[in-house]
């Protein structure tokens, strides 16, 4: 008896160039199902089964048609896995090691507090007229001196202590006006 010529099939490809679009197409919902089944969530499977059709985009070439496409695309998906896994084990284990946080202010409510006194100092910053804002910046924020003001602005050293002696009264008037806003709303 004679044994009949092996009939390609959808893993053993007879010897034609493998195209990604049909592998993809043919495989998508195996690979899907199988980083399921190595334990990859529902809500990270789909992002795992792109990651792995990229990865055969890459090595495409170094697959021998004579081989399983099925196994390959295996391997890959398991190799992908167990190493998003040992990173995350990694990341883990770093963040473990690290001192818990020091700074009670650390809270939801403290961050709102730094976020709302961010926009109060806008909010100052935009009253005062342009040549008070840059002296004001520059001093503050920048923690430039007199000196280094004057030379950036290219003007004289007393214009930049006139500014910022305005600006800075300026910003006690708006602190006094915002304390009594705030004063008035807890009565």
């Amino acid at each position: 008896m004679m044994a009949s010529p092996r009939q390609p099939d959808d893993e053993t490809p007879a010897r034609r160039p493998l195209a990604l679009p049909e592998i993809y197409r043919e495989h998508v919902d195996y690979v899907w199902r199988l980083a399921r089944s190595l334990g990859v969530p529902a809500d990270s499977a789909e992002d795992v089964t792109q990651e792995v059709f990229l990865r055969v985009h890459d090595r495409l070439h170094t697959f021998h048609p004579d081989g399983s496409l099925r196994a390959w695309l295996f391997g890959i998906t398991r190799n992908l896995v167990l190493h998003d896994r040992r990173r995350y084990a990694r990341n883990e284990r770093k963040l473990a090691a690290l001192p818990a946080p020091a700074d009670p202010e650390s809270t939801p409510d403290a961050a709102l507090s730094v976020h709302h006194a961010a926009e109060l100092m806008q909010t100052f910053r935009d009253q005062l007229d342009l040549d008070k804002r840059l002296v004001f910046l520059h001093a503050e924020i920048e923690e430039m001196t007199a000196e280094e003001i004057a030379e950036t602005l290219g003007v004289p050293k007393g214009t930049v202590y006139s500014r910022l002696r305005a600006a800075r009264q300026k910003l006690d008037q708006f602190r006094q006006r915002f304390q009594a806003r705030s004063d008035r709303r807890h009565v």
